[in-house]
């Protein structure tokens, strides 16, 4: 069973995080030990057929304290691409849970995809302009650099931010 992604106006990572922590009590998710970062965990599903999600997340107890979610999307110059989204509950910011479950979810990736010699792979995030935080996580991990574009979606204004993760 998978759990849903319900969309908001922009594609809101916390709506993924508050339908992941819905389901997480009932034990119906798999959720897998990382090699690299002892606490983090991880769920691999399919939400649409040839659509891959890869959701990485801490916990205390049953209750998820960060989630980074990347899903793939169309290839970058002929690349493997995932966009990334990620949140952390109300009662767990400002303590720089974003930034670590970020960090240590691209170097799982990285080890993961590079031994299966898949890489390099691109890493996308998409952030509403008005949201700080997300964009700070994004300067720090992803790219100095977004480009500032229109949402497809929402159809505001937002900056992409693109990283390639090498071997």
């Amino acid at each position: 069973m998978s759990y849903v992604h319900r969309m908001a106006s922009m594609t809101d990572p916390n709506d993924a995080l508050l339908s992941f922590q819905e389901v997480l009590p009932s034990g119906i998710l798999q959720l897998h030990n990382c090699e690299l970062d002892a606490d983090l965990r991880f769920h691999r599903d399919e939400p649409a057929p040839g659509v891959q999600r890869l959701t990485y997340v801490y916990t205390e107890g049953e209750t998820v304290t960060a989630l980074a979610m990347f899903v793939n999307v169309e290839p970058f110059q002929g690349r493997p691409c995932f966009m990334v989204g990620y949140a952390v509950p109300p009662a767990f910011r400002g303590r720089g849970l974003a930034k670590a479950v970020v960090r240590s979810a691209l170097a799982e990736i990285r080890n993961g995809f590079g031994r299966a010699r898949i890489l390099p792979i691109y890493v996308e995030a998409v952030v509403a302009e008005p949201n700080l935080a997300s964009r700070n996580v994004a300067e720090a991990l992803i790219s100095q650099t977004p480009t500032p574009i229109t949402d497809e979606i929402s159809g505001q204004p937002a900056l992409q931010y693109l990283l390639k993760l090498e071997p």
